[in-house]
């Protein structure tokens, strides 16, 4: 009998949606669908149930190998602008136009009177921003203005051609909006025509792919409660991180930065970024000994900065945390994450030529100032000053009995995952198989090291500190029955531990303090052998 017949649970990262990580097997359980196809598969549930709060902080790196992360279009009715969502001043509205796409759904704006003006209101969003809208002159507007605004301020003109155009424009805004529109003309005459199409308000410097928006918003991306499978290492897996904020203020609108001196250049979006979009700045120093700086307030403690540079290869720059210099840093001329870890009362983070630094002209994006002695995933920050929060993964299985996962009094189960970083800190739990508190079999990390551990009735039956060090990638399984527990790591027998009776129900899976990249784990109802085990654990 192979290996994958005895096995009662299968994960691979491969099938999942908000809330819900699909596993392989029990091999009935089948994700819904709305066609029906699956209506004959037994739909029997044993998947991982996965919580990140209701927040949209997070970012993986995806199968591209880019940084992706949470969009919205933060317009109702994104392409129906005659709906009650959209306030209009002298005008009106016709759909039926020829759109870019080929297809008839852009609409005519015809102007009422001198200052047609369309908006939605109840936008209160402060920092960095971007409107985007498709839009054609006909006739007369030809060569008129088309004007970007947010509340009563006029943002940006841009003129109005015969041809389809995506008009957008970005903006810091430090007081939040009450409307956010368009209005043209500048004056415009009654019975003026423009054709629009296809609008999007969204956080961040660029315009992204449109997002289409009815009664709610669109979304699209790391959605609040995805799973992230990340293949920043190359193979995909289940990133699980615990709760990190992101400081700086500005983590990719560098035009917000202090300049010293002001002979500094900064351009934004002048680059392609490792979000794989054109998004990155261009910082120009014009010699040694010079700074550009982000507000990244925070307590005194110990913190971690990073951001990304693109410079010459074998050039060098600095970053500098809590008022540290981390040493110069060599570029490697594609894009490197520089970071640096200090202690202390951290009120700014600097990227600088001082020390010896070679470097004067380097792209940046996706800064980060976080609590902590090392880095984790990225954070964007587009202007909240007391920091952007991602809150903590965490995946759950329950009723392990009832679904047959694990025996009564016996099973084996086996992962395969690497810390997200090197682990050097305190207590952080991986795994935990339990009825409660006190009847649970776990690992996690102390100080460094993977230990194992299990709990009967409130007292301790192992707690055994393994030969792993805190960056290593492993294959660890345990079998256990009333007898004895077998421990194998990386296809080798490392421990034969004391034998528990435990009825395991529940199952939770949280990030140690600097997270997981969790692969693949298999789960199995009976005491494995020891050569199964070996061949589940070897690398």
């Amino acid at each position: 009998m192979a290996l994958i017949d005895k096995a009662s649970l299968l994960m691979v990262p491969s099938t999942y949606e908000a809330g819900k990580l699909y596993n392989v097997l029990p091999s009935g359980n089948r994700a819904p669908d709305s066609t029906g196809e699956n209506s004959g598969y037994d739909q029997t549930r044993a998947d991982f149930d996965f919580d990140r709060g209701s927040n949209t902080a997070a970012t993986r790196v995806n199968a591209d190998g880019l940084i992706e992360k949470y969009r919205e279009n933060l317009y109702t009715q994104s392409n129906n602008f005659s709906h009650s969502d959209w306030n209009v001043k002298a005008g009106t509205f016709t759909q039926g136009v020829e759109d870019p796409d080929g297809g008839n759904n852009a609409w005519a704006w015809a102007a009422t009177n001198t200052d047609p003006y369309l908006y939605q209101s109840g936008k209160s969003l402060t920092g960095v921003s971007t409107l985007s809208i498709w839009v054609k002159g006909v006739g007369s507007t030809i060569g008129k203005y088309f004007e970007f605004r947010i509340g009563a301020s006029p943002y940006y003109n841009f003129v109005l051609t015969g041809e389809w155009q995506r008009f957008e424009y970005f903006v810091n805004h430090s007081s939040g909006g009450s409307s956010v529109g368009w209005e043209y003309g500048n004056p415009a005459v009654a019975g003026d025509v423009v054709h629009i199409y296809q609008a999007q308000y969204e956080v961040g410097t660029i315009a992204t792919d449109y997002l289409d928006s009815t009664s709610v918003t669109g979304k699209a991306g790391v959605l609040i409660d995805l799973p992230r499978i990340d293949y920043s290492s190359g193979a995909g897996a289940l990133l699980l991180e615990p709760q990190r904020a992101n400081l700086a203020t500005h983590s990719e609108y560098f035009g917000a930065w202090t300049k010293a001196p002001s002979s500094i250049t900064i351009t934004d979006n002048a680059a392609i970024s490792p979000e794989g979009v054109e998004n990155a700045a261009y910082v120009q120093f014009t010699g040694a000994s010079q700074y550009i700086r982000i507000a990244a307030s925070g307590t005194s403690a110990t913190y971690t900065g990073s951001v990304y540079i693109k410079g010459t290869a074998g050039e060098t720059i600095q970053l500098a945390v809590a008022g540290v210099d981390s040493g110069l840093k060599t570029l490697t001329g594609g894009w490197d994450r520089i970071e640096s870890t200090q202690t202390g009362a951290s009120t700014h983070i600097l990227i600088h030529t001082f020390g010896g630094a070679t470097a004067r002209n380097i792209y940046t994006f996706g800064a980060q100032l976080e609590a902590g002695s090392y880095v984790s995933s990225y954070i964007p920050n587009h202007g909240t000053s007391g920091g952007v929060t991602r809150a903590a993964d965490s995946m759950t299985l329950s009723n392990l009995q009832t679904n047959n996962l694990l025996g009564s009094n016996q099973g084996s189960f086996v992962f395969h995952y690497k810390p997200y970083n090197a682990y050097t800190g305190s207590t952080g739990k991986i795994f935990d198989f339990r009825i409660d508190a006190n009847n649970r079999v776990a690992t996690y990390f102390s100080s460094g090291t993977l230990r194992l551990f299990s709990n009967i009735a409130g007292a301790t039956n192992f707690n055994q500190a393994t030969t792993l060090d805190g960056d290593t990638e492993f294959k660890i399984a345990l079998a256990f029955d009333t007898n004895s527990t077998l421990v194998y790591i990386n296809g080798s027998l490392e421990y034969t531990l004391n034998g528990f009776a435990l009825g395991l129900t529940d199952f939770d899976i949280l990030p140690p303090t600097n997270g997981v990249k969790l692969s693949e784990c298999s789960w199995y109802p009976t005491k494995l052998s020891g050569a199964e085990l070996e061949t589940l654990t070897t690398l």
